[in-house]
C-alpha cells in the first residue's frame, strides 16, 4: 500500500496567490494596488445594482461588472470612469 502525503496547512509555501495577482499574470499586465470601498448599493426595478465606490479619494457610480474589475485591480483610468460628485444626486430637486 502507498503512502499518501496531507498537504496540510504545514506543506504550504510562503508564496500566497490571490485571484488579482493570478489575473494579472494571466493578462501580462501589472495591476495597481487599491484598495476599493463600496459605499452604497442601490438597486433599482429590472437593473443591476448600482454602487458608490471610493478608490485613491475619488467617488465613483459603478454598475456590478465595473465593480469587479475594479476590484480585479483595474484603475479607474484604465476604464475611463469620469469622478462622481454626490452633491449632483439632488441638485435638480432644489428648486
Amino acid at each position: 500500500m502507498e503512502n499518501t502525503v496531507n498537504a496540510g496547512p504545514k506543506f504550504r509555501t510562503t508564496y500566497h496567490t490571490t485571484g488579482r495577482d493570478l489575473a494579472a499574470a494571466l493578462g501580462m499586465k501589472v495591476r495597481a494596488r487599491q484598495e476599493v470601498h463600496v459605499l452604497t448599493k442601490r438597486h433599482g426595478g429590472v437593473f443591476s445594482p448600482r454602487f458608490i465606490v471610493l478608490v485613491d479619494g475619488q467617488y465613483y457610480d459603478v454598475g456590478r461588472a465595473i465593480l469587479d474589475k475594479l476590484e480585479m485591480g483595474q484603475t479607474p483610468e484604465d476604464l475611463e470612469l469620469e469622478p462622481h460628485n454626490p452633491d449632483d444626486d439632488y441638485s435638480d430637486l432644489e428648486s
